[in-house]
C-alpha cells in the first residue's frame, strides 16, 4: 500500500505536520517495499484550492491512504471520492511516529 504522511521535511525522521493541505512535504511510504519518496508541497504558498490541488497530487502518485492530524471538509470529501483512505492521528514527533500511531509501524 502506498501511504502519504504529512511532514515538515522529506524523511521518516522529519517532524510530523498535523495540517494536511498546509504540510510543507508529503512523504510517500510503500508498505510493501518499505521505500520512501517525498514531494515538496508547492501548493502551501497558495491561497486558493490548496486542498484540491494536494488531493490531485496524491492521486497522480497512486496513493491509497493519508496519515495526517487535521483535514478540511473539502479535502476530506475529495479524498473519499478518490477512494483514498484517511487516518487521523494525534501524533507528535516524527513521520515514523505518525506511522506507528496509525498502526503501520511494523512496516516502517
Amino acid at each position: 500500500m502506498k501511504v502519504c504522511i504529512t511532514a515538515k521535511g522529506p524523511s521518516l525522521d522529519s517532524d510530523f505536520e498535523e495540517h494536511f493541505a498546509r504540510a510543507p512535504y508529503f512523504v510517500f511510504y510503500n508498505t510493501r517495499t518499505r521505500t520512501i519518496d517525498a514531494v515538496r508541497n508547492g501548493f502551501v504558498l497558495s491561497n486558493a484550492r490548496i486542498g484540491q490541488n494536494a488531493v490531485k497530487l496524491l492521486k497522480m502518485n497512486g496513493l491509497e491512504a493519508v496519515i495526517t492530524g487535521k483535514i478540511g471538509d473539502n479535502a476530506k470529501a475529495l479524498l473519499k471520492g478518490e477512494k483514498i483512505s484517511i487516518h487521523l492521528v494525534a501524533a507528535e514527533g516524527t513521520v515514523r511516529d505518525a506511522l506507528s500511531a496509525a498502526g503501520m509501524a511494523k512496516t516502517a
